[in-house]
């Protein structure tokens, strides 16, 4: 055990000290414990430090003085510029994993690092680190000014302490974990499609793989790919190795879409829902509602659990997307025949034999098919409409037109969407069934990023995927992509290394008031965000974004509320912010005083959320 190391400073923007009202009250400082066993666990914080010579890392939270509540001071916001003294301390390097399955909150000012600094330390070294002080939190590292919530939380749980050279003494005496220890390096892990890098010769030879359970694409022909296109980008070594892993692989996100309803990533209880309505019309019944809309934000699987269920269900096909014109008339020529007849297919016996044994195999190997699909035999059509809300001037006429078609269809009709709040798609959803399709989670996008790089023998840590993930804004396909770019180079991704790569291809996403008052007002949506990302969103459209917070903020159930009065409080302290920030936004726009536009932010947006957020009745208006 180790001794305890002087206290230090910290850097944070915590919201308690700018709006006030938290709801969670200090608890009272409890008695230490009158001794302890002389051999506790490696990093337990110890008060008979005389009994045993080791030294001891960290202090406990009842020791630390209570917080009082503080006003929001926007002086002290924008005073804010990150450690008071940066590089005055030595920052350790650490053993690779050293704080792994460690979790870490962190609040208050910092002497040798900034916030974001000491964050991507702690999860350089495999800790994790989250906003709010909870049971699984295994410290609490402190500096000055610290927030007031987060330290009476830690006295409560009684969450082990750190300082600023707590953490970094921790770093340099921890060891890996023994999950870390017995993990397999990943040049021990059987190769399921070995690396073959060819010579620099003017003709490379293509690698030679073992049969795997995913079905491979058929090589390229050497025509179609030289080692002299890809000299200019890449050394000739490096080249050799893209040609020889392309002639033999296809695409990741063809190579891995999914082939059952379980390697869906989400959307599982919507796809078993279309499942369910497919197989009415396999049985020969029209149900009520001809036609289903899928909307969601690109690359979270729509195209792809369409085109899934459609398979696992016995039908054919038909897509029309963006790329086709797609007016009036052009879908009278196209739809017109197709919406009343069925699959040339389904009068083949011999491939209607096949589809039989197919769809048996298929319901005995998944049970959500095998409980949703009871096909008739015969193998029948569905139509796929991707992108209907980029109907654009050239489709003219066209979402008219496929309104009336499907009220006339004797096939299924699936369309697909990005925005569900379109003009167009408004008109559409009234006549078909309505699924909204989420971001998948970062856990589940986890699981499936970590198989994948297990079957291509490529080593990443738990932090990077994490980087990768929001940074993309959780788009699974655009974090495939980049994950099959980076091994063209290397085998292996640090979190330092996800961190350079992810803001070289950040996702910009634009999104819409609706968006950005559901991560306002959702308090799990709320939590995740910082100070600075919420500044962001209110210039997503500084204009409408205080209204739509002032429009929707009464009609939302506070967290951590447990009386009406408890409501009221927080509403009223939401209210009084509005009002101030109605002062502001005269003085801004009157005199033109646009440097106040970060304090019209705070209180017209970022403050009345913070105490409102929770769960919401009804839609956002």
């Amino acid at each position: 055990k180790r001794k305890l190391a002087d206290s230090d400073d910290e850097d944070e923007v915590n919201p308690e000290e700018f709006f006030g009202g938290s709801t969670s009250k200090p608890a009272k400082p409890k008695a230490k414990p009158a001794g302890r066993k002389a051999k506790a666990a490696p990093m337990d914080i110890d008060s008979n430090a005389d009994a045993n010579p080791a030294k001891v890392i960290g202090f406990r939270a009842d020791e630390l003085p209570d917080v009082e509540k503080k006003a929001f001071n926007y002086a002290a916001v924008k005073a804010h510029k990150g450690a008071k003294n940066p590089g005055s301390k030595e920052i350790p390097e650490g053993t690779p994993n050293c704080l792994e399955s460690k979790t870490f909150v962190i609040t208050g000012e910092f002497t040798g690092m900034s916030r974001d600094e000491l964050t991507d330390l702690i999860k350089k070294c495999g800790g994790r680190v989250t906003s709010a002080v909870s049971g699984k939190t295994s410290y609490l590292v402190v500096g000055d000014e610290p927030g007031s919530s987060k330290v009476s939380k830690a006295k409560t749980l009684k969450t082990p302490c750190l300082h600023e050279d707590d953490l970094f003494e921790l770093i340099r005496c921890s060891e890996p974990s023994s999950a870390a220890e017995g993990q397999p390096e990943p040049a021990k892990r059987p190769k399921l499609e070995p690396e073959v890098i060819v010579d620099s010769e003017p003709r490379p030879v293509a690698a030679k793989h073992e049969p795997t359970a995913m079905p491979a694409a058929s090589p390229l022909p050497e025509s179609k790919l030289s080692l002299a296109s890809l000299e200019p980008a890449l050394p000739s070594s490096a080249a050799a190795t893209v040609v020889a892993r392309v002639l033999g692989n296809e695409l990741w996100t063809e190579k891995y879409k999914p082939t059952k309803l379980k390697d869906l990533c989400g959307h599982k209880t919507s796809a078993t829902e279309i499942l369910k309505w497919l197989n009415v019309w396999a049985s020969g019944s029209i149900p009520e509602s001809r036609a289903i809309l899928i909307s969601g934000p690109p690359g979270i699987g729509k195209t792809t659990t369409a085109h899934l269920v459609a398979d696992l269900a016995g039908f054919d096909v038909l897509e029309l997307n963006a790329s086709e014109t797609r007016n009036k008339s052009s879908l009278k020529d196209v739809l017109g025949s197709a919406i009343g007849n069925r699959s040339v297919l389904e009068f083949d016996r011999r491939a209607l034999h096949k589809l039989e044994g197919n769809q048996e195999r298929q319901q005995a190997e998944d049970k959500d098919v095998r409980d949703s699909v009871r096909t008739s035999g015969a193998k029948r059509l569905v139509v796929i409409m991707d992108e209907v809300d980029g109907m654009s001037g050239g489709d003219r006429g066209g979402t008219t037109e496929l309104i009336q078609m499907i009220k006339r269809t004797k096939v299924p009709i699936i369309c697909i969407c990005n925005d569900r709040q379109s003009t167009k798609v408004r008109a559409l959803a009234n006549h078909c069934i309505d699924m909204r399709f989420r971001r998948p989670s970062e856990q589940q996008m986890k699981a499936r990023l970590n198989t994948i790089a297990f079957r291509e023998n490529f080593k990443i840590e738990p932090n990077a995927i994490s980087q990768l993930v929001q940074s993309t804004h959780n788009d699974i396909r655009q974090v495939i992509n980049l994950l099959s770019s980076y091994m063209l180079s290397k085998s292996s991704m640090s979190y330092m290394d996800s961190k350079d790569y992810a803001n070289f291809n950040k996702k910009e996403v634009s999104i819409g008031p609706f968006d950005i008052i559901g991560k306002y007002l959702n308090k799990s949506e709320n939590m995740r965000l910082s100070f600075s990302d919420k500044l962001d969103l209110y210039y997503s459209d500084f204009s409408i974004v205080p209204l739509f917070v002032q429009e929707n903020y009464i009609d939302n159930r506070p967290a951590g509320c447990e009386t009406s009065l408890d409501v009221l409080d927080r509403v009223s302290v939401a209210a009084d912010l509005i009002s101030e920030a109605d002062v502001v936004d005269n003085k801004l726009r009157g005199s033109q005083q646009w440097g106040l536009m970060p304090l019209h932010a705070a209180l017209s947006s970022v403050g009345p959320a913070f105490h409102v957020s929770g769960g919401h009745d009804g839609m956002y208006r």
